[in-house]
């Protein structure tokens, strides 16, 4: 079976957004080495190191949590809690209430 054909106006859509997601990309790290110059050519390290520092770890460790909830699968069927919350719910209801 093929897929369906995508129309003229989406993937004009699809390619416009890609284009500004890529300068917004560009802009972030420009912006991103801007920063990391200016924190290092003066004393910006002693005024904000240990902050940033502590930035990076939780950053870095959400990300790690993020990236073991992909690869061990829990992103695989999203819906499967919501179903088993609301059928321990009715089963709780049947119990209580007879």
């Amino acid at each position: 079976m093929k897929p369906p054909r995508r129309s003229r106006t989406s993937r004009a859509m699809l390619v416009f957004f890609g284009v500004i997601i890529a300068l917004a990309a560009f802009a972030f790290g420009f912006k991103f080495y801007e920063f990391f110059v200016d924190l290092s050519a003066q004393e910006g390290f002693r005024f904000a190191g240990a902050h940033l520092l502590t930035y990076l770890l939780v950053a870095g460790g959400f990300f790690l949590l993020l990236a073991y909830c992909f690869l061990t699968g829990h992103f695989a069927d999203i819906e499967r809690p919501k179903h088993d919350l609301l059928d321990s719910e009715r089963d709780r209801d049947h119990a209580e209430f007879g």
